[in-house]
């Protein structure tokens, strides 16, 4: 089994592929499948950068007001 990804220079060798396989009365199969995974950890990485500036946003926040907590 062979893994293409987007890039352009892949998609030319795949076609290159597909059409060498059939140029030789070769079978095939293209299976394709969904890259879920990636997208959950760009979810993720841009879940946790909202949160870290809420936190960050937050403590400065406190801090400026240091004075007004105090008293």
């Amino acid at each position: 089994m062979t893994e293409w990804d987007n890039s352009e220079e892949s998609q030319i060798n795949f076609q290159k592929a597909i059409s060498e396989l059939k140029r030789n009365n070769i079978p095939y199969r293209i299976i394709e499948h969904r890259l879920i995974g990636d997208f959950t950890k760009k979810a993720y990485f841009i879940y946790s950068v909202i949160l870290d500036t809420f936190l960050i946003l937050g403590i400065l926040w406190a801090f400026f007001n240091l004075d007004k907590i105090l008293n």
